[in-house]
């Protein structure tokens, strides 16, 4: 009990780090990005009420603008509000506060509430609330006054975070983890099976199929769903270029833009590491600690006394994703790695490993510096071409968006929209585009539907640019959403029938190579005698999948037992049949230096799935009300 009480403490504390580390950042980003006042709708009242308890308002609008400033930095050339509003974030914020609220009213019933006493050890482990080794509240007065808010209210707000963390935590541990189901899993990844396959190709099948008019109708019918579109509309467009080509850039325009974005040009100090990592057993306390961090010293006697770093990497570390290449992690530079690892190794020379294990989140860490390169500003004559070319791009650019604005005004003006666009030099076209999707991912969005939409019916565009130049639009006419007349999809709908009896022509064949097998054929040459293509695996796993078989065949063969043939397999290329010729099973030898591995991936599993399942049982059963406001912004 001590050991989970000290483990549960350790992790409130670093996730307290993380909760405050957010909120300074929202506290900068907000101040930078103006108030918050309109955000989610009044001041006063919720935006939703959960058994009862009313979400205010204020919390909505907070945890929105972190929102919108985390995509912000993400996306900083792309993400605007109205792509926001097009990603449901509104809704995405409300649904997030409605689960927070589920989680401190269950805690709250169930006794495991944040204490007093518990907020405020850890607020005074924060370290940005620090001076001096200690708890500074002038520090943190200056933290609440930058964020605007009380003493109280921030205080609420770590309470609920902590409390969701908290009960998540309790959640989480009831998971376990059997001696059989790791042995399960172990023989499900290691086992391995040689296998015989033919395969019956559908395309070249598809190729030599047809269909009636009547086929196309009938499928039409008993498949109109497949065939429905959006809301379209039919514009005429046109793409409009740079008449002519820049000057070319100077040396003195190369100059200027090299002093004005001085930072552009900076490249930081970066290392080049490698690591053993030694993990920590998640039980055995003190002890499996102290096994953990002697088992990476001796790593460091041995690496330091001239043993070969990556062939003890290989050989010892518990990092599946480096140990293979030697612990190699590549090129590094400050920020991207948690700070423990970061101060020690930029604290190094080329080289060198370090003289003392680093303990992290992940375990204890040998490390050694491969290579550095101190970076700094690169000269100008190195980025000279690229400036050369972003100048001359952005000037081609510049001529386009001058004369897309220039040529607007007769377009908007002109009765023939094409005819005019032909008089300028803009040959027209025509299009349908279909309305974009509000639930769509903002960075999937496209500006020519977005445009399309955004104007009323004979309208003309302002200028849009698109992965083609600028366009300017002219809408024609809108087509409501449904299935379009037959005549307009007719190839689509041909195809599909074709597709169909393709498929139906390729299963048969494979049912009858599958049974001719069982019947004592050779698979491969049965196969070969239809003009089908076969063949045969060398073993392979679920870890290491053979090249030439797709995953469904794969696994096709993993399922079915040593001398069997299995049933016909559908894949995209067509159908598979295969022949398990010989499985074996793993070396239980395997199992003693992978069982801690299996057993911490297994364990995680668990608990997300256990936590995820908590989650949705509290919802099913809580009463929640979206006020007018919420439910309009979703």
């Amino acid at each position: 009990m001590i050991t989970v009480m000290r483990q549960y403490m350790k992790a409130l504390h670093i996730f307290l780090w993380l909760v405050v580390g957010s909120l300074v950042v929202t506290t900068f980003y907000v101040w930078g990005k103006g108030s918050l006042a309109g955000i989610g709708g009044a001041e006063g009242g919720g935006v939703a009420v959960v058994n009862g308890e009313t979400i205010p308002a204020e919390r909505y609008r907070r945890l929105y603008q972190s929102y919108l400033n985390r995509y912000s930095q993400l996306y900083p050339d792309r993400f605007t509000p109205e792509m926001a509003d097009r990603m449901g974030l509104r809704q995405q914020v409300v649904n997030d506060l409605v689960t927070e609220a589920l989680i401190v009213q269950r805690a709250k019933a169930e006794g495991l509430d944040v204490s007093d006493e518990e907020l405020n050890a850890q607020l005074q482990a924060v370290p940005a609330f620090q001076e001096n080794g200690g708890f500074s509240m002038k520090a943190y007065q200056e933290f609440l006054r930058r964020r605007g808010t009380t003493a109280a209210a921030f205080e609420a707000e770590v309470r609920r975070d902590l409390t969701r963390f908290k009960v998540e935590q309790a959640v989480r541990a009831g998971a376990k983890v059997s001696d059989a189901e790791v042995e399960q899993a172990f023989a499900y990844r290691k086992e391995k099976v040689r296998a015989a396959w033919a395969a019956v190709d559908l395309a070249s099948i598809v190729s030599k199929t047809t269909a009636s008019d009547a086929e196309i109708a009938a499928y039409l019918k008993d498949n109109s769903r497949q065939f429905e579109r959006p809301e379209r509309r039919r514009i005429l467009f046109v793409v409009v270029d740079a008449k002519d080509s820049p000057q070319a850039i100077t040396d003195a325009e190369v100059q200027k833009y090299y002093d004005g974005h001085r930072a552009e040009f900076e490249t930081p100090r970066q290392v080049q590491a490698a690591h053993v990592l030694i993990r920590v057993p998640e039980t055995g306390g003190s002890a499996g600690e102290d096994k953990a961090r002697a088992k990476a010293a001796e790593l460091i006697r041995r690496a330091r006394a001239g043993e070969d770093f990556g062939k003890l990497a290989k050989e010892s570390s518990e990092d599946p994703g480096t140990a293979a290449r030697g612990g190699d992690l590549g090129w590094i530079t400050k920020g991207q790695v948690v700070p423990q690892f970061e101060e020690a190794a930029f604290a190094l020379k080329q080289g060198q490993v370090a003289p003392a294990p680093v303990r992290t989140q992940f375990g204890f860490h040998v490390i050694r510096v491969l290579e550095i390169r101190e970076g700094g500003r690169k000269p100008v004559k190195d980025v000279a071409p690229q400036i050369r070319a972003k100048l001359f791009t952005e000037h081609l650019a510049e001529a386009a968006a001058a004369r897309a604005r220039a040529i607007r005004p007769a377009l908007l003006a002109a009765k023939d929209f094409a005819a005019e666009a032909q008089r300028l030099g803009f040959p027209a076209r025509e299009s349908t585009v279909g309305r974009p999707a509000g639930s769509a991912a903002f960075a999937r969005a496209e500006p020519l539907p977005e445009a399309a939409f955004a104007v009323a019916i004979g309208g003309v565009s302002e200028p849009v640019k698109t992965p083609a130049g600028l366009v300017i639009l002219k809408v024609l006419d809108q087509l409501p959403a449904g299935v379009p007349p037959v005549a307009d999809i007719k190839d689509e709908v041909g195809n599909a029938v074709k597709r169909q009896k393709g498929e139906a022509v390729a299963l048969a064949r494979a049912r009858a190579l599958a049974a001719a097998a069982r019947s004592g054929g050779d698979l491969p040459a049965l196969a070969k005698r239809e003009g089908d293509q076969a063949g045969a695996t060398p073993l392979f796993s679920r870890a290491a999948p053979p090249d030439r078989l797709p995953a469904e065949a794969a696994h096709a063969a993993l399922r079915t037992p040593a001398g069997q043939v299995g049933d016909p397999v559908k894949t995209p290329q067509g159908y598979y049949v295969v022949k398990t010729l010989e499985r074996l099973a793993p070396d239980p030898m395997e199992l003693a230096k992978d069982r801690e591995q299996i057993s911490r991936q297994l364990l995680e599993t668990k608990r997300n799935d256990a936590w995820q399942r908590w989650l949705m049982a509290t919802r099913e059963k809580a009463k929640i009300e979206l006020t007018g406001r919420s439910a309009a912004s979703g």
